[in-house]
Parts: C-alpha cells; structure tokens; sequence
C-alpha cells in the first residue's frame, strides 16, 4: 500500500501541478462552473452550496476535493429586476495529504439582455487567491531508490525553494441560455478562461512555471416533453497545457409535483470513466450523487472503482429564513 501511494504521488503529482482538479458534476455549482452564471437565476433571494468528490480510495491514501459556493442576484437602485449577480465559492483540493490547492474567488456576473426577455446573455469576472502547498516529507524522488526499493533517508536531489505558493487568481466568461417557457427546447452555452494572468506556480524558483489559461466550453439543451418529463443532453470541453477533458451525456428529470423531483442520467468522460449520476429535488433543495466507473489504464489496479460525488445546492429567501426563526 505504501508503494501504491508512492506511485500515485509520483505519477499524478505531475499532472496536479500543471492542471486543475476536476468534477463529475460539472454544472452543481455553477458559480465555479461560469463566472457568468453568478446570480443568473430567478424566484430566489441567494443560492448556496456544497459539492465533495473522493477518489481512488481502493488504491491509496484519498484524492478530495471540497467546494463552498454562494451567490445571489444583486439589484441596484431603481431597478425593478436584477441585471447583477455576485457570490463566490471556496475550493479545497487534497492529494493524498502530500499536496493541497486552496482557492478562495469572489465575483459578480452582468445580465446583457433585458430581464423581461426571453433570452439571457450575461459575462461575469471573478479574482480571488489561489494557495498551493507540498509537504517534501512525504514524497520521494528517484534519487531516493536504492536496492530496489525506497529510502526516506537519503538525499532527494531536489532544491524546493518554497513549500507554498500564493498566487492571483482571475477568470472570465460569457453566458448564453434561451428562457422561453413555451418553447420544447431551450439550449444554453457557456465560454470561460481561468487563470487569466498566467501566474508564476514554480515551487523550484523556476521563472518560466506559469499556471496555464484553463479553457472551458460547455453546450446542453433543455429538451421538455411534456409538464412533468425533460432531458438534458449536455457536453463539457476543457483544455490546459496540451491537455484535454470531454464529458458527454444526458439526465433525465421527472416532476412529481411542485414539491418533488427525480433525476438520473449518465456520462462519458473520454478515455477517463463512465458516470451515473441520481438526483432527488425537494422544495427548494437538490441533492445529487454520482460514481465514477474507471475505464482508464488505471482500472487494473482499482478493479474499475473510480470516485463517488455528491453536492447539495439550496436557494431561499430573505422571507422564508425570517419565518422559520421567528
């Protein structure tokens, strides 16, 4: 088991320092998903949530990321309906206790289009902090194997100048999503560029280690079949550094009535892993899980076992959180 965790530190490592952690659930909170999405919604005074991922626990110490988001419309004075959005989220991912990305970004979104239409164009900004941290001491290095195993005590070879790294975060993205209620289809689309200003990530002092731009494009279509049944087939492109992630699929979702809702649906993440993902709607809270079957190279060591996922997204209002605590 030791070696196992040796390895994935070794191996993965060098992925994790050049590319964000990623979800299954691409679109729960959609505050991380797209700067433009912050406090684009309706009938809700603020949005708030929590998602969690863990994976490769069957191999290794566990791979977690954690999410906090909130966001809210914001309206200005006069305004009879919001065209502003502001929230925020915070990310904490951990890999196998040997190195951690923390980011805390703020931010706010602008509706293009007038409220009362029937299309919704919207871009959003976001800044915030993002900080990374090793811990030398449980990694090793190839200088370190010796008489064919490894040995903590001699030296690594490696001149870590810093075991943290605080560095500027700024994203940026544009929003397009149909609203028209009396139409079958309402397709969306969403374009974003993380890491804007390309900042130094080196722990080694290297001057030419930049974080890379993180570009992200995501297309879907609400397809409603009648007042209680509708899909959405969706697919999700990101690329950083010669990298690429394309997860397609579709949900379906069932309306009980206006207390109660179903979903389930299922993903292909290419050359990654197979998703099936179940949801349960309750007044205004929606719960979500999700697994990850492996289908990588990776899946001879897991036996297929990949990541379990879920989030918990709540909206309410000022008026209804008055009542209950009066």
């Amino acid at each position: 088991m030791k070696i196992l965790n040796i390895v994935l530190v070794l191996v993965l490592s060098s992925t994790l320092f050049a590319q964000d952690p990623h979800l299954s659930q691409t679109n729960a909170t959609e505050v991380m998903l797209n700067p433009a999405q912050t406090g684009m919604f309706r009938n809700s005074d603020f949005r708030a949530g929590t998602q969690y991922r863990n994976q490769w626990g069957s191999l290794a110490t566990k791979y977690s990321t954690s999410v906090i988001s909130f966001d809210m419309p914001f309206s200005t004075s006069g305004d009879a309906r919001s065209r502003w959005g502001i929230g925020g989220y915070m990310l904490n991912d951990d890999a196998a206790k040997a190195y951690n990305v923390f980011k805390f970004v703020v931010g706010g979104a602008y509706q293009i289009t007038t409220p009362n239409e029937k299309h919704l164009l919207s871009v959003g900004l976001q800044a915030g902090i993002i900080y990374k941290n090793i811990k030398d001491n449980k990694l090793v290095f190839d200088n370190q194997w010796s008489d064919n195993t490894f040995d903590d005590d001699l030296p690594t070879g490696e001149n870590i100048s810093n075991d943290y790294k605080i560095m500027p975060e700024v994203n940026l993205g544009i929003y397009y999503k149909m609203l028209d209620k009396n139409h079958k289809l309402n397709p969306y689309a969403g374009l974003v560029f993380f890491h804007i200003t390309n900042p130094k990530e080196s722990f080694l002092g290297a001057k030419d280690s930049k974080l890379p731009i993180r570009y992200q494009f995501n297309l879907g279509t609400l397809y409603k079949i009648n007042d209680k049944i509708s899909l959405d087939p969706s697919v999700f492109v990101q690329y950083q550094r010669n990298v690429y992630e394309i997860n397609a699929g579709m949900r379906g979702f069932y309306k009980f009535n206006e207390i109660l809702k179903i979903n389930a649906g299922g993903y292909y993440r290419i050359n990654d892993a197979a998703i099936i993902v179940l949801g349960l709607g309750f007044k205004n809270i929606d719960f979500n899980m999700s697994y990850d079957i492996n289908t990588s190279n990776l899946k001879q060591f897991t036996n297929g076992k990949g990541a379990f996922e879920f989030s918990i997204i709540f909206k309410g209002t000022i008026k209804n959180i008055a009542n209950s605590l009066l």
